[in-house]
């Protein structure tokens, strides 16, 4: 059996379109963007790119009000908060533990948003 998604949340995405099949519909585009921003974020840690992390954690702060959780609105605003902060070495590795563990939440939130689109179709 497959455990409910914590990061995703379907409710949320109709009561902000107007019906589950709107939100349906958007989360392929949903996924299009977090393989892309995954990819780039992940890039943007290994090269310690504060600033491009900054600028991803922006866009997807975005999105996420519409698709996610609580939680992961507010980890993405205070990582985003993080990465704008950085003017010594340590504050630098603030954002760089920060974005690390909010990467790991994304994969996590894709995984979830796969689910939904192999799973069938709402009525």
């Amino acid at each position: 059996m497959m455990r409910p998604p914590v990061l995703l949340s379907m409710a949320k995405a109709a009561a902000y379109l107007g019906d589950i099949q709107s939100a349906q519909h958007l989360l392929a585009t949903l996924e299009g963007t977090l393989a892309c921003d995954i990819a780039h974020i992940e890039a943007a840690i290994d090269a310690h790119d504060v600033e491009l992390l900054q600028t991803k954690w922006h866009q997807l702060k975005g999105f996420t009000p519409v698709f996610c959780a609580d939680v992961l609105v507010e980890e993405i605003s205070q990582t985003e908060r993080l990465c704008k902060t950085t003017s010594t070495d340590s504050s630098q590795n603030n954002a760089l533990q920060a974005s690390t563990d909010l990467l790991t939440q994304l994969k996590q939130l894709q995984s979830e948003v796969l689910a939904q689109l192999a799973s069938p179709p709402p009525p």
